[in-house]
């Protein structure tokens, strides 16, 4: 035996022995074709694996583009929801402001509707759209500054927690107070706002903002008075606080009103249709697309903000009266004293408690927009839906590639 042999003989697992050269030839030769044979099924064992994987958790080119088409769909209902219906609660807005003697005899949708088509003869769209931007800048200065807000508390709550229970408590006051805080900069904001949608002329009101430079003036004036020692410092507070917590209030009820009408609708479509457990996994990815859950969701949304707004309309027909007295947009100025006051005065001045719900007609009106804006949504979710129904259209581009990629190393 030869030296070479003798180390094969003692290396792992080895094979090698004593034959002639034609048995050595003949076995390497079975030995080849083995491997060969193995590395086809481990190439076949990987690409199946790949593509089980593709198919599982990639998304496929229908999901894909029912994912893009729903994203398209909730943006174009969300912004057709705020400009169509942002006209109308102008003009609600307008006559929840003004005090009127038995304005609910009035307010009928035929004179909410004479309103806006009055507004648009006198001054065209722009007309329909006073404050605006104002309204979009607010939205997104609340949404930036609670965002970042959110991402440096939640540190400073979990580093505060991980010390003692005291100096959690006092991080989570110090961060409602600091989310408390954007009010004071948006109310000068939404108050003149509410400004552009009252002033015209007319035997009630006057004009008071012309200009841009009229606008900064008077949200400066309104920022000075919320320091002490300003006169209408009393007068100011007597509307921020109860703005501030009605806004507290609507956003708890609209998210709980949310949540409930959601939950409830999830529940009555999962009793409605029974998944089997052989499709229920086709099914279910197949439904997580934001094509068929957007409009659930937007439906919720609006329905929980309606609700919501109907709770809070005599609050918010106090409220806008404040706002408005001592603005100089109304020709004889009010002289409330405090909230309570002007709850009191309106109930016997103006007819009771349908004194507060000015402008009851144009909020039929808005109802009634929704509901159109949900419709008009609900016909292009369908006509989408059976746009993308196009047969063998589920195959993904990874699967395709995992296919040919096999075929390569089978052959």
């Amino acid at each position: 035996m030869t030296l070479s042999a003798y180390l094969g003989l003692l290396s792992l697992g080895s094979t090698i022995q004593t034959r002639s050269s034609a048995e050595n030839q003949h076995e390497e030769e079975h030995e080849l074709n083995a491997l060969r044979r193995m590395a086809q099924s481990i190439a076949r064992a990987e690409i199946d694996t790949v593509s089980t994987v593709s198919v599982h958790n990639a998304p496929s080119e229908l999901e894909v583009r029912e994912n893009i088409s729903g994203v398209i769909l909730a943006i174009g209902t969300m912004v057709a929801n705020y400009s169509l219906c942002f006209p109308i609660v102008a003009a609600r807005h307008r006559l929840q402001a003004l005090p009127t003697l038995r304005s609910y005899q009035r307010d009928t949708p035929m004179y909410g509707a004479s309103t806006i088509l009055y507004a648009y003869r006198n001054g065209g769209i722009r007309r329909l759209y006073p404050g605006f931007g104002l309204g979009l800048i607010g939205q997104t200065l609340n949404a930036t500054y609670e965002s970042g807000l959110n991402t440096v508390m939640t540190g400073v709550t979990a580093a505060a927690k991980k010390n003692s229970m005291s100096l959690y408590r006092l991080a989570n006051v110090v961060s409602m107070g600091l989310a408390l805080a954007i009010n004071i900069p948006l109310y000068p904001l939404y108050r003149n706002a509410l400004i552009l949608r009252v002033q015209s002329d007319s035997a009630l009101t006057q004009i008071v903002i012309r200009t841009p430079q009229d606008f900064i003036r008077l949200y400066k004036q309104d920022l000075k008075d919320f320091w002490p020692p300003h006169a209408n410092n009393r007068h100011i507070l007597s509307t921020f606080i109860p703005s501030c917590i009605l806004n507290l209030i609507t956003e708890k009820v609209l998210i709980f009103i949310y949540r409930f009408i959601f939950q409830k609708y999830s529940n009555d479509a999962s009793n409605d249709s029974p998944i089997t457990s052989s499709s229920s996994s086709s099914k279910k990815k197949s439904s997580s697309t934001v094509l068929h859950t957007f409009y659930p969701e937007i439906a919720c949304g609006v329905i929980s903000s309606i609700i919501t707004r109907a709770l809070s309309y005599p609050v918010d027909t106090i409220i806008f009266k404040l706002m408005v007295q001592d603005s100089g947009v109304l020709k004889v100025n009010t002289t409330y004293s405090g909230f309570i006051d002007c709850i009191q005065r309106t109930w016997y001045e103006e007819g009771g408690w349908k004194a507060f719900y000015p402008g009851w007609g144009i909020g039929v009106l808005e109802i009634g927009m929704g509901y159109l804006i949900l419709e008009a949504s609900w016909l292009a979710y369908k006509c989408i839906q059976w746009k993308l129904a196009v047969p063998g259209s589920n195959n993904t581009k990874i699967v395709k590639k995992a296919r040919k990629l096999r075929d390569r190393l089978v052959d």
